[in-house]
């Protein structure tokens, strides 16, 4: 089978007008009149964004939802996707179905479709690459700065998924899910839209990604962690001798939003929120000076490492 054969045969399908059947050597879009595009990239290497060997759909629904969720953050709503699959050379392209399926999955959960992308071999480990196109009404997709002294600092969500997603694939505690299909915010978007001054995405830690909006913004913050929610099972691990709230605040793809918003919003946030699936919940604030502060108890609190870094 050759190359055109596998994008007809699993690709295609997935294709909507956009991506005209996957038969030119473009797509086609034009943006809604009176909003911006938003678009983010993302890319997943065999072995360090996910395990050796596997390139079921599970690999397929994570690439679309880890770009999704940078949409998110952005307050953008999604359009669509381009795809570049770089696989392993001697792979049983039967394999090829079990991706495009987690594609197919995920497209149509989050309504977007596949609009083209490249389809190569490759000496060396799986690379697998997502751009996501998304929209938002001019002018209003939030940013990374954009924070000021006095903003409240808010969390969709809970931390710990990431971590907890991760022994789930490669200690066999817990449900895989977890790890494969991180939910991304797309119903916060209302809310930035409205009241966000900005925004993040946790996809290096809660504290490595906080830090990015603070010195994009030229501000400082405190955090009390007290204030972090947390689902009961997580509470019990906490408070057990295993956990460690360090953890947590570190490790990363947890794929919530993190977002500034001046307090005089608050009411607003809350009851906009109160009908969301997921909490979102006041944590912190921002101040003048550099550098984020965490409290717990009161009392400074100091970490190891703020999050994940390749380099």
């Amino acid at each position: 089978m050759n190359e055109f054969d596998l994008i007809g045969r699993y690709f295609a399908p997935l294709a909507g007008p956009e991506g005209q059947g996957l038969l030119d050597d473009a797509a086609h879009f034009s943006p809604t009149p009176g909003f911006d595009l938003v678009l983010t990239k993302d890319s997943m290497v065999e072995g360090v964004h996910f395990p050796n060997g596997e390139y079921g759909a599970g690999v397929a629904e994570r690439l679309l939802r880890v770009n999704l969720s940078d949409l998110a953050a952005k307050a953008a709503s999604p359009r669509g996707y381009l795809l570049s699959l770089a696989w392993p050379k001697q792979i049983d392209v039967a394999r090829m179905a079990d991706f495009a399926a987690g594609l197919k999955s995920a497209g149509e959960q989050f309504g977007i479709k596949l609009w083209g992308g490249d389809t190569v071999s490759i000496d060396g480990p799986a690379v697998f690459s997502a751009t996501l196109i998304g929209e938002c009404p001019e002018g209003m997709a939030v940013k990374r700065r954009g924070a000021m002294p006095g903003h409240d600092i808010w969390l969709t969500g809970f931390l710990g998924k990431g971590y907890f997603g991760l022994r789930a694939i490669t200690e066999s505690k817990g449900n895989s899910d977890i790890f494969y299909k991180p939910p991304p915010r797309l119903e916060i978007k209302s809310i930035l839209r409205t009241f966000a001054s900005a925004s993040v995405d946790i996809s290096d830690g809660f504290a490595s990604d906080l830090s990015h909006v603070l010195k994009a913004s030229h501000v400082s913050a405190s955090v009390d962690i007290d204030k972090l929610n947390f689902p009961d099972e997580l509470t019990q691990w906490l408070q057990s001798h295993a956990g460690d709230i360090r953890t947590l605040l570190s490790h990363g793809d947890d794929y919530e939003v993190i977002f500034t918003a001046h307090s005089e919003h608050r009411a607003g946030i809350e009851s906009a929120a109160s009908s969301l699936p997921f909490d979102v919940t006041r944590v912190g604030s921002c101040k003048l000076g550099e550098g984020l502060n965490l409290l717990k108890d009161g009392q400074p609190f100091e970490l190891r490492k703020t999050g994940f870094s390749h380099f």
